[in-house]
């Protein structure tokens, strides 16, 4: 029998991430077992100890190493907004529901934090899952900013209690769309969705600005 290559295994190793986020989105962290993610994944529970001392390490693992959504729409961005910092939030907000509603991954992973993961102590934070498949509060927190300084929101607005209102309404969205997908079309709406989560932030005209540009050509 042929002796397995570092390239091997890291691909076995691979394999059982994207294995135990299936089963973990389909099942609930607590309810699936490594015998379920073996069995899953074609592999003896043998195999799956080599690379994971128990189910905690792995679910840590899946989550250390998937990127930001920040950082996985980024080359969806067309930019075509120039330096109009809101029509640049809000290329950010719908792309990103763009990208949850058409990547069955990420989907996956939003169905394992909002509706099937209890949180204990040898966890990765909940907080840090969060940040990492969410809205960014410092990114968002200088978008907002630069549009205050350009008059195009408010200027009275309190940022830090909009940018909770913001994630909030986002989590809210994405929560409720991945209970019951065919409630409505989280892809096709996100325009008017972000368009009318914005409208609290913009003087008036502001947002309506926004929508006509969406049919303007860039």
């Amino acid at each position: 029998m042929a002796r397995k290559t570092k390239a091997d295994a890291l691909k076995t190793r691979q394999h059982l991430i994207e294995t135990a986020i299936v089963q973990f989105a389909a099942r609930g962290v607590s309810n699936t077992t490594l015998n379920d993610i073996a069995d899953a994944a074609s592999v003896t529970r043998g195999a799956l100890y080599w690379h994971f001392e128990n189910k905690t390490q792995l679910f840590n693992e899946l989550w250390l190493q998937q990127p930001p959504l920040r950082d996985l729409i980024q080359d969806q961005l067309i930019g075509r907004w120039g330096d109009n910092p809101l029509q640049r939030l809000r290329e950010k907000l719908v792309v990103g529901l763009q990208y949850i509603a058409q990547n069955p991954r990420q989907q996956a992973l939003m169905q394992i934090l909002y509706h099937k993961c209890e949180f204990h102590n040898d966890m990765i934070s909940e907080q840090a899952i969060r940040d990492k498949i969410g809205l960014s509060h410092q990114s968002i927190r200088e978008s907002l900013q630069r549009c205050v300084d350009e008059n195009l929101i408010a200027t009275s607005l309190d940022l830090d209690v909009i940018i909770i209102i913001l994630h909030g309404s986002f989590s809210g969205i994405i929560k409720n769309w991945l209970m019951n997908p065919v409630s409505y079309d989280l892809y096709g709406q996100a325009p008017v969705l972000v368009d009318n989560v914005l409208k609290m932030l913009s003087p008036d005209g502001c947002v309506m600005q926004l929508m006509q540009s969406e049919n303007q050509p860039g």
